[in-house]
Order: structure tokens, then C-alpha cells, then sequence
């Protein structure tokens, strides 16, 4: 473990949700001295002024995203739209600075798979195999050794930690519907500050009805590990809370015999893990227990359909969905505990 070093960061997006959420969780690290944070909308003006009931931030202000400053620290987050790290990156890795990117720019791997839904050609090609998956309960080891870490979408991070322990068995899976439903912050501060905030209130919604982004990087990782094609479905709502994701995975296997205990399988398969907890005791999982932490919350069961089985799963969107997640590959990176900062 890492008790001594103090590690010099910085964050390339504050303004955003996630880039508050990672504020928050970096001024109160032990090992870390968050020395700069950017944001053009923001520049000039204080962290204090801005997140005042956030203790411990340093005495520093906003500044430019290409300010020199990033360039003295040791570990720099993005927390940027997708487009921006892929322009980045590389320049940071040259001096040795390592990346926690929490934008899409470096988690699909296929660049037309990229350019289809992100409407635009990868700028970073010769750093896609270089960069790690940073879902921790699947990649931890190569997470330790990794210079540049994707950390994965809040959609994906629901629906595959509900979906891992079906996938390296036995059991054949015929399809997967993922119906999931998320708090407005993962919309990103401007809409939910401009319309959204007030057209979801008493309200309830389906989006990106035809794809929506997150599926590729769901279906990549699925299927990566499967090792064959599987028919999915992703189709996310909007729910009037601020912040919380809850998924209900259908997966229809070929067969499930009666004497499969599936709570056993999940559990089992789930023992060593720090922050998944599978509910047991028909105990099932809801967005406010997971809120403002950095755990995730499932629970499984067969349904009224032969061969049918129901995974339910809750997270906050912007811990374990985005910072909170983060700060797990940082501590791996940095050989620090794991759950440093996040309890």
C-alpha cells in the first residue's frame, strides 16, 4: 500500500456534474493535492465560490483547459464531452502524466463502431489497445498497470455488473433486454439547468428510443467476454430524481434448470468484491440506499417466463457511474486501498 506518497492532480472539465462529484471526492483524498482544475466557463473564479459547501478544496481557481499547469501533474482526469480526451491524451502519456478519462473517447475499441455513434473519425487510434476498461470489478489487475484508463459510462456499469456473473458459466444466453432508468444529471449540467430540471417534474420518459450510445459499449464488453453474438436491447428513461440509476435486466437463457440457485451463483461470484452487495431474503435494491456512495446494490430472480431471469440493479450515476469509479482505478493506479476517499 501506498501510505506516504502525495499524489499531484488535476481535473480537465469541473463545471459538470461528474466534475463536482470528482472535486468533492479529490479535496478529501488523503494522498492527493488537487492543484489544478479547468473550465472555460468557470475561468478565473475560485473553487470556493463555486462549490462552497464542498470542505477541504484548495485554495485555487479555475483555469484554461490547455493552461501548462496540468502538464506538472502526476495523474489528470478528464471529465470533458466526448471528442475533447482523444485530442489530449497523447500529450499528457508523452511526459509520462497518467489519464483517467471519464468521456466515452477511449472505452470502444472498434473505430467505426466510434464514428457511427459519435458522428465523428477517432483522432487517437494508436492508443485505443493501449487504454484499459476501467471497470474495476473486471479489469483490476490491468487497471494497476495502466497508464490510461476509460472509465465506463453509468448505463454500461449497471447493466454489465448485473450481467458478469452469467457470462463466463455454462448457461446459454439467448437475449438481453436492459430497461434502465436514470436520474437528470447524467444529462449533463446545461440541459438540466436550461429545460429539463422543470419538464421532468411528475414526469417519467423513454429516450434515444432507436440507440442510444451506451449500447456499443454494453454489447462490447458483453459479447467480448461470452465470446459470441447476443441479441441486446437498451432502452433508458429519464426518472424525476437528480441523480440514481436503476436497470431491469431481462436475460432469456436457452435453459434454466430448476436446481440452478441463482442468488448463490451471484453471490458467489461477487464474494470478494468491496462496494457490490447482492441482496438476498427478498430484499430488492432501490436508488436511495446507493445514493451519494460509491456501492452498487443487486438483486436477482427467475420470472414468470420459462428460462427467464431478473437481474435488478442500483447505482448512483455519478459515484460508481462516473466518479466515484474514477477514484477506485486512481487508488488501483496508485497502489493505495481501494476504497481510499470513497467511504
Amino acid at each position: 500500500m501506498n501510505a506516504i506518497n502525495i499524489i499531484k492532480t488535476g481535473v480537465i472539465g469541473g463545471s459538470g456534474y461528474a466534475g463536482e462529484e470528482l472535486i468533492r471526492l479529490l479535496s478529501r483524498h488523503p494522498h492527493v493535492d488537487l492543484a489544478a482544475v479547468s473550465s472555460r466557463d468557470l475561468l478565473g473564479k475560485t473553487l470556493h465560490s463555486i462549490y462552497n459547501e464542498i470542505p477541504h478544496l484548495p485554495d485555487i481557481s479555475f483555469v484554461d483547459p490547455e493552461d501548462p499547469v496540468f502538464f506538472e501533474c502526476e495523474v489528470v482526469f478528464l471529465a470533458t464531452p466526448p471528442g475533447f480526451s482523444m485530442n489530449v491524451v497523447g500529450r499528457f502519456l508523452d511526459k509520462g502524466i497518467k489519464v483517467i478519462d471519464l468521456s466515452a473517447d477511449f472505452r470502444i475499441k472498434n473505430t467505426e463502431t466510434w464514428k457511427r455513434w459519435y458522428k465523428t473519425d477517432h483522432v487517437a487510434t494508436g492508443l485505443l489497445k493501449k487504454s484499459v476498461y476501467g471497470l474495476t470489478e473486471l479489469n483490476s489487475k490491468q487497471i494497476q498497470g495502466a497508464d490510461l484508463v476509460a472509465v465506463p459510462g453509468c448505463y454500461p456499469t449497471a447493466s454489465i455488473l448485473g450481467l458478469l456473473p452469467l457470462l463466463g458459466g455454462s448457461l446459454k444466453i439467448n437475449s438481453i433486454i436492459i430497461d434502465a432508468k436514470s436520474g437528470i444529471s447524467g444529462a449533463g449540467r446545461p440541459q438540466v439547468e436550461s429545460t429539463l430540471s422543470d419538464e421532468i417534474i411528475d414526469n417519467f420518459k423513454a429516450y434515444a428510443v432507436d440507440g442510444h450510445r451506451h449500447l456499443p459499449e454494453i454489447r462490447q464488453v458483453v459479447e467480448g467476454l461470452y465470446k459470441e453474438k447476443i441479441d441486446i436491447n437498451f432502452l433508458p428513461h429519464l426518472i424525476p430524481t437528480m441523480r440514481g440509476i436503476f436497470a431491469s435486466i431481462y436475460v432469456q437463457l436457452e435453459e434454466l434448470s430448476e436446481d440452478v440457485n441463482l442468488e448463490v451463483l451471484f453471490s458467489s461470484y461477487y464474494q470478494h468484491s468491496i462496494f457490490v452487495e447482492i441482496l438476498t431474503d427478498n430484499e430488492l435494491p432501490s436508488i436511495k440506499p446507493v445514493c451519494q456512495s460509491n456501492n452498487c446494490n443487486i438483486a436477482v430472480r427467475r420470472t414468470s417466463i420459462p428460462n427467464q431471469v431478473l437481474i435488478l440493479v442500483a447505482i448512483d450515476n455519478l459515484m460508481k457511474g462516473a466518479s466515484g469509479q474514477a477514484l477506485e482505478c486512481f487508488n488501483l493506479m496508485e497502489d493505495f486501498d481501494t476504497t481510499t476517499g470513497l467511504n
